[in-house]
């Protein structure tokens, strides 16, 4: 594993996701400046996902086709800008357009840089996408601090910093462009081709895709409505908000850590099944919490189920698409933050009606049915390509 390249991948995806990460923080202002709704609030993160969810799998089939380096500067540039002049416009359609925006500077970077990460990753592909996801999620951990700060400062027209930390990320990224171009050519170093690879698997990408769903749409909604939950349940500050989702972020940042490294010794399925059980108890039990105290243990559950199996699914998904690497990437990443985005209004509506905790309880019997399918899928099937199938 190269690993130089992948940290340089990494800090490109904590730049990209940093906005994603920011972005649940600086609902709460958009909500009290234009009056909103629980279900108009949640319209804010169907914005930034529906193009992100429409966009990355054509992306994602763009660089199967075509190794193009630059898309990942890019993506991170769009990402960047499209949080950072929410607070400067007037009204809340410009709002969503400019977070549509950044969901499509998301769907752009997520791809290539995945690709990328395989291509350098050797055999260590579960150790590789690891620290690869660990650039991703320390953004979501790093963007709610970030943002509680500068919009504590300087109000919303403070989300502009966001568009001078994706300038610079963007200069380090094109410096090195020239030595990313050189790894993604086919035939030649670490990961190139070395045996002719199987067909691609459907079926089981099919129900990996499925599973992914289940645990975007509840990792979407905690990041959207989590700090609304804590400010109006447990009647605590915005800023205790933003801590929720940081520390339930740190936890399942280091989750994903020894779940990537575990995941090369005991394999992705095993890892997969492990990070699912707990989800829904978990959930069903902080909808039932009555203090802060039994909530904040939940929480720590459910970093731990959220993340721990994340670089196993990118993996897995990588080997039943052995011939469209950049399509799986799309598919196992950009569900992230697209179709979790895409049913936030619906949890939002479930939450205008009956309350957030009954969101969490729809979410709950959601995750269920994600569980039951992780012991459908054959992590086995195709993974004789673990060490071919980057080509």
């Amino acid at each position: 594993m190269d690993k130089k390249k992948v940290l340089l991948l990494s800090a490109g995806h904590f730049s990209c996701d940093i906005n994603s990460g920011a972005l649940p923080v600086v609902i709460p202002y958009l909500q009290e400046a234009y009056a909103l709704s629980y279900q108009a609030t949640g319209g804010i993160m169907f914005a930034y996902s529906l193009l992100t969810a429409i966009t990355q799998p054509f992306f994602g089939l763009l660089s199967d086709r075509f190794s193009k380096p630059w898309l990942i500067p890019l993506g991170v540039l769009l990402a960047g800008c499209g949080l950072a002049f929410t607070g400067l416009v007037s009204s809340y359609w410009s709002v969503l357009v400019l977070v549509a925006l950044g969901g499509i500077g998301s769907a752009l970077f997520h791809p290539p840089a995945a690709q990328f990460a395989n291509r350098v990753a050797g055999s260590q592909k579960g150790l590789a996408l690891s620290l690869f996801s660990i650039g991703g999620n320390a953004g979501f951990v790093i963007g709610p601090l970030l943002g509680t700060a500068i919009l504590g400062l300087c109000g919303l027209s403070g989300t502009l910093f966001f568009a001078f930390l994706a300038l610079a990320t963007v200069l380090t990224l094109s410096y090195c462009i020239g030595h990313m171009d050189r790894v993604a050519a086919p035939g030649t170093g670490t990961g190139a081709r070395t045996a002719p690879l199987r067909d691609n698997n459907w079926k089981q990408f099919g129900r990996l895709t499925g599973a992914i769903i289940t645990r975007t749409v509840v990792l979407s909604s905690i990041h959207a409505y989590l700090p609304l939950y804590w400010m109006h349940t447990f009647q605590q500050s915005k800023t205790a908000g933003a801590l929720a989702v940081t520390l339930f972020g740190v936890f399942g940042v280091a989750s994903n850590i020894v779940g990537g490294m575990l995941s090369d010794r005991w394999g992705q399925g095993r890892v997969l099944r492990l990070a699912f059980v707990p989800l829904a108890p978990a959930l069903l039990l902080f909808s039932l919490a009555s203090s802060e105290g039994p909530a904040w243990i939940m929480l720590l559950f459910l970093g731990f189920s959220l993340y721990f199996g994340f670089s196993s699914m990118v993996v897995l998904g990588q080997q039943f698409l052995a011939r469209n690497i950049g399509f799986a990437s799309g598919v196992t990443l950009g569900l992230n933050t697209a179709m979790g985005g895409i049913c936030a209004p619906i949890i939002g509506w479930i939450g205008d009606h009956w309350g957030l905790g009954a969101s969490f309880q729809v979410l709950a019997a959601l995750a269920l049915l994600g569980t039951i399918l992780t012991f459908f899928i054959d992590a086995s099937a195709n993974a004789e390509q673990g060490s071919v199938n980057a080509a």
